[in-house]
């Protein structure tokens, strides 16, 4: 365990507690799920082990979020897990509104207590849904997503899969079968989705778009404008 690792779990754990905690991280379960928040864009949202823990990454989709949302724009956050990209931008937008959307129950309910922790829960709507099957009902002017993305075949060798949910990762054969479906069943002014650092080709053979790499040099946005 590292210091680091020592101090998060002081902040949160004393006693007995904090001997389970360590044992746990020490057994390697992720630091997140132990403390159960972590930290995204520029606060903290709660966790439980049906929302991938949030990463640097994916912050990239709130920064070319807050370019694209104007006032009083509708937003949806599909797949949406702990909510922490769609809370990040009402956060920071005026007279927004989100549909936090996602097939996990136990994830959607993090996404609640994300949003009554920062005070927005009248600008949200969460709605329990497999957008495989169904369409997540709404006239939306920019949809966000951070959707499973990883080749089925992949998702069993990586380790990350040891603790979070690998509903949350498997994006089908090739990895794409949810861009598929968004760019298919949805039609907003902007999309902005994130991608696998080698999906910038696939991405954009489906549908006319622009790429924009993370700060790791990895293409990582994908956005397509109507």
């Amino acid at each position: 365990m590292t210091d680091r690792e020592l101090s998060f779990l002081k902040e949160h754990f004393e006693g007995q507690e904090l001997e389970k905690a360590k044992l746990r991280v020490d057994s390697g379960e992720p630091l997140a799920y132990v403390i159960g928040e972590w930290y995204f864009w520029d606060d903290s949202f709660k966790l439980n082990n049906a929302c991938l823990i949030p990463r640097p990454d994916t912050e990239h989709l709130v920064e070319h979020a807050l370019k694209h949302v104007k006032p009083g724009n509708r937003i949806a956050d599909i797949c949406c897990g702990s909510g922490c990209i769609g809370l990040s931008v009402l956060k920071h937008t005026r007279d927004t509104v989100c549909t936090f959307a996602d097939i996990s129950e136990d994830a959607l309910e993090m996404a609640k207590v994300n949003a009554g922790r920062m005070g927005l829960t009248d600008r949200c709507r969460f709605v329990c849904i497999d957008i495989q099957k169904d369409i997540v009902a709404g006239d939306f002017d920019v949809i966000l997503s951070n959707p499973p993305y990883i080749q089925s075949d992949v998702v069993p060798t990586l380790e990350v899969t040891r603790y979070e949910p690998e509903l949350a990762l498997d994006g089908g054969a090739d990895g794409m079968d949810f861009y598929r479906i968004l760019i298919r069943d949805y039609n907003p002014e902007v999309m902005i989705l994130e991608i696998g650092y080698d999906q910038k080709q696939a991405i954009m053979d489906l549908c006319d778009c622009k790429v924009y790499n993370d700060y790791g040099g990895n293409p990582r946005v994908a956005i397509i404008e109507r």
